[in-house]
């Protein structure tokens, strides 16, 4: 499972929390290093305010669509207000 810890809304990620789920990512695409990459920059780009929480979701929702883990993984990370939903092999994001 890839889930960065057994965090609720309440408790707060820790850097490891992070690290764990960088790894996790790291090893689904240990044969596919480009799309591993491809993760890396959207993170960059998100940290340099090149895109918004509302791009990085659908960027990352595009690259981990054949990773349902990892997309769950993933929404542990995002702000409140933002969500992402899994409907069978639907994946919708939702910003409330």
């Amino acid at each position: 499972m890839v889930h960065a810890a057994a965090t609720t809304s309440t408790q707060k990620l820790t850097t490891n929390d992070a690290l764990t789920y960088l790894k996790a990512v790291k090893d689904i695409f240990q044969d596919n290093r480009e799309k591993y990459n491809e993760f890396l920059e959207v993170m960059k780009d998100f940290k340099s305010q090149r895109i918004d929480t509302s791009g990085v979701i659908m960027r990352v929702k595009e690259l981990f669509k054949e990773h349902r883990d990892l997309i769950l993984g993933f929404k542990t990370f995002l702000p409140k207000g933002y969500e992402i939903k899994l409907y069978m092999d639907l994946c919708i994001w939702i910003c409330v």
